[in-house]
């Protein structure tokens, strides 16, 4: 009887740590700010090798996909593990210039746009450092070429491949 116990204990333990790596890991799970007044979640911030890029309220960089435009969502499911939308339950607010405002993602949290780009951040982004900048993937058949967003007359410290077009009106660029 005691080995019983044992191994339904052992099994109990086994079941928690699964479901515990599974929510830590859960892919779905956007970054999240609130719109509280008085809180930017859109501000600026140097990196070195990277200039001056739009960051979050935690400091991490904003990256946009050249694929996503005018709201059109197509980072989903497996891609949100590496590319975490930026999401909002307020109104989002900068303190840099340009065109602030949310869509509504499939799921049904409010993503934050500037200059009408879908903000997300990078996980494999370390403290500091801009390690999306330029980068290609690909996710359920949709290919992604992925740009921090840069303030426009910054210093670019290396030459930007693919359109690296205007971001808008705003001062930024990806």
């Amino acid at each position: 009887m005691k080995r019983i116990l044992i191994i339904i204990a052992a099994l109990v333990a086994v079941a928690v740590v699964f479901a515990v790596v599974r929510v830590a890991t859960s892919s779905s799970t956007p970054v999240t700010e609130s719109g509280k007044a008085g809180t930017a979640t859109l501000q600026t911030r140097k990196f070195p090798g990277a200039g001056t890029v739009l960051v979050n309220a935690a400091g991490q960089p904003l990256y946009a996909a050249e694929q996503e435009a005018n709201g059109m969502v197509h980072c989903n499911g497996a891609c949100n593990a590496f590319w975490k939308p930026l999401t909002t339950t307020g109104t989002p607010t900068a303190t840099v210039p340009g065109a602030i405002a949310t869509i509504t993602r499939p799921d049904g949290s409010k993503q934050v746009t500037y200059n009408g780009k879908l903000l997300y951040t990078f996980t494999v982004d370390q403290p500091g450092k801009v390690a999306g900048d330029n980068f290609h993937d690909a996710f359920g058949g949709q290919k992604f070429t992925w740009h921090v967003v840069r303030q426009v007359g910054a210093a670019t410290p290396a030459p930007m491949s693919g359109s690296g077009g205007s971001g808008g009106s705003g001062g930024f660029r990806y």
